[in-house]
């Protein structure tokens, strides 16, 4: 419903079309318990359109007032409220900016941004449309995989094209390095939101504004200033050219918390916004303006934005930030379960298979019950950095270790963890290590999160040792470093003369080895793992080499599952965390046909045994088929 709503281009003919929906809760109960019906007399279209139309630009004029009408949503034939309505006469090709102007019955007059807006404009929070412009179809991914079998890299698309986008817009110039992402091995993409955001400054996208408009910043193009939109559409389908399985990264719990003209539409189109039913504490409100999924308008609206993304631009997947302030154990029916279970009832209909739900909920184990509660695909793990970085920094790890290799333990069947050791949120895992010479006490963490059960997933420039501090940070960064002492939501543009440096060039070799071998072994997708349920009181490794050798700090752990023809694969993995070589005796189940997949050393066991050495921070994968 919500998706025909906004301005644009009607049937291409030049025109622009407005269209604002407000719900009624007398017309349809279902739209809201908290809240009432806005005092509105009229809503008028304004912006730079006007002057190409014989007005006056962003100037109130009867001839651009919205006429309303009751609302019928198609879908369900259910009358759900007003329909605010206005087609103008054909404008020139071209970027328009616009906003509504709206009057209350008490007198009162405010400019109100459009809640469904498909586009930001360039100065004050703005609403956008285009007419005209470049258009095309997203070409869908040919074969979209389950999501145990991705490899995802996390890309926030200002930092990602600081260094090399000149004054190109940013959707453009990542398609600059998808081939270079593609040569990296990964075959899923989670970009950062690229929804509008208030203003036009550097963002991570996480306060959002507009829910079905792409940022201004990221379509700014000078040379053409319509194409908007389609720049988005054809970086989509240039990585599903590719195999690249595209995943949303999706903002539901709140809004921006801007005041009138500036903010989310939907509260600033009553008098007193708090009278607003879209806006007010659901459960764990922490930033911005919260959503309030007590009420179906709400529901109606982000499930609405999320069919969008997925019908008009055909993402693979969508990874829901912040869950914790939308889910409420006590409310099963509302806020997140709902949610995903519209959302999974719809991809069902369409034949939507391998399109992972991925939650951003808790940092601990808990996130796992509300996976497998809610019917998600997934969670972020977040222990797994958690305790990567405590251990690099302490430079010990502890057997709370094998817990994080045992990363899909206590997930319900077909649901899995995705896994990192950094994300946009924390500082690089190299500053962890040290300093990025030390790039060699990162060889086991990589070894470990490439042969673990999940989804594993890299933050940009993690795979040639990029190195930025976070405010988490005690200090001791180098001086060409932002303080870590700001606030978090800096620019950190990826230096990509890094690729070829000493550090950069060894760890892109080393994950571009990792991640080949992930993915050439299915049996490195399932949830096996062996030795399960560790105890953290051990220290020692058990009768048959397996566990954590605290003193000796390695670890060994078994994975198995079948290959791609239907064999049985086995792993053997054996780590290394200490500074200097360490010996380790393994049991195996048979003497002959294992290989280590990292250095293709063929060893010689022995009775069942295998008694070596492992060189420090390193490791081995031994492997065999049956």
């Amino acid at each position: 419903m919500y998706q025909s709503f906004g301005a644009r281009d009607l049937n291409h003919t030049g025109t622009a079309n407005f269209r604002l929906f407000i719900p009624d809760a007398i017309l349809d109960p279902s739209q809201y318990l908290r809240g009432t019906f806005p005092s509105l007399v009229s809503v008028k279209a304004v912006g730079d359109f006007q002057s190409a139309l014989g007005g006056r630009d962003w100037t109130p004029d009867l001839a651009f007032e919205l006429v309303r009408t009751q609302y019928t949503d198609p879908e369900n034939q259910v009358l759900q409220g007003w329909l605010y309505e206005l087609t103008t006469p054909v404008l020139p090709e071209g970027f328009y900016q616009y906003k509504f102007f709206v009057t209350f019955a008490s007198g009162q007059t405010r400019y109100v941004c459009d809640p469904c807006t498909r586009y930001g404009g360039g100065e004050n929070q703005n609403s956008g449309f285009v007419i005209g412009g470049p258009t095309m179809n997203v070409r869908p991914l040919a074969d979209p995989r389950p999501l145990e079998e991705l490899v995802i890299y996390e890309l926030m698309i200002d930092d990602f094209t600081a260094g090399f986008r000149a004054d190109r817009a940013p959707l453009a110039a990542v398609r600059d390095k998808l081939d270079y992402l593609q040569c990296l091995g990964i075959n899923a993409v989670e970009f950062l939101p690229w929804t509008q955001w208030p203003g036009t400054g550097f963002n991570w996208g996480y306060e959002p504004q507009d829910l079905f408009a792409v940022a201004y910043p990221y379509t700014l193009n000078p040379a053409d200033d319509a194409e908007k939109l389609f720049l988005l559409k054809k970086l989509i389908s240039e990585c599903h050219r590719r195999g690249l399985h595209v995943i949303f990264d999706g903002v539901f719990d709140h809004v921006t918390a801007d005041g009138p003209g500036n903010g989310f539409g939907y509260r600033w189109l009553w008098e007193n916004p708090d009278d607003s039913p879209y806006c007010g504490e659901f459960a764990g409100a922490a930033f911005g303006r919260d959503l309030d999924y007590h009420n179906g308008c709400v529901l109606d609206y982000i499930t609405d934005v999320c069919r969008h993304w997925i019908d008009e631009l055909s993402i693979d997947g969508i990874r829901f930030d912040y869950t914790l302030g939308f889910f409420d154990p006590s409310r099963p029916g509302l806020g997140l379960p709902a949610l995903l279970a519209r959302l999974r009832g719809y991809l069902d209909q369409h034949g939507r298979e391998n399109f992972p739900l991925i939650l951003e909920h808790a940092w601990d184990y808990t996130s796992i019950d509300v996976v497998n509660t809610v019917g998600a695909t997934s969670c972020w793990l977040d222990p797994v950095r958690g305790l990567s970085r405590q251990y690099l920094t302490q430079r010990q790890i502890q057997p709370g270790i094998m817990r994080l290799l045992d990363a899909a333990r206590d997930f319900a069947p077909s649901r899995t963890a995705v896994t990192y050791l950094e994300n946009h949120d924390h500082e690089s895992i190299m500053l962890n290590a040290g300093s990025r010479e030390e790039w060699v006490r990162v060889r086991p963490y990589a070894i470990a999160l490439l042969t673990a059960a999940g989804a594993p997933m890299l933050h940009n420039g993690q795979e040639f040792a990029e190195l930025y501090p976070m405010p988490e940070n005690d200090g001791g960064a180098p001086a060409d470093l932002p303080d870590p002492a700001q606030k978090r939501v800096v620019p950190r543009p990826l230096r990509w003369e890094r690729v070829d440096d000493g550090p950069g060039a060894a760890t892109l070799t080393l994950y571009q080895h990792l991640i080949a071998l992930r993915r050439s072994h299915a049996g490195l997708t399932s949830p096996n793992f062996y030795p399960r349920g560790w105890d953290e009181s051990w220290t020692e490794p058990d009768a048959n080499g397996f566990g954590i050798n605290a003193a000796r700090q390695t670890v060994v752990f078994h994975r198995w599952g079948p290959a791609d023809d239907g064999r049985l694969e086995k792993f053997y993995v054996v780590l290394n965390f200490s500074p200097g070589p360490q010996n380790v005796a393994v049991s195996f189940p048979e003497d002959d046909g294992w290989i280590d997949l990292l250095s293709g050393w063929q060893p010689t066991v022995k009775n069942h045994w295998l008694n070596f050495q492992v060189d420090s921070n390193w490791g081995h994968v031994f492997y065999k088929k049956y």
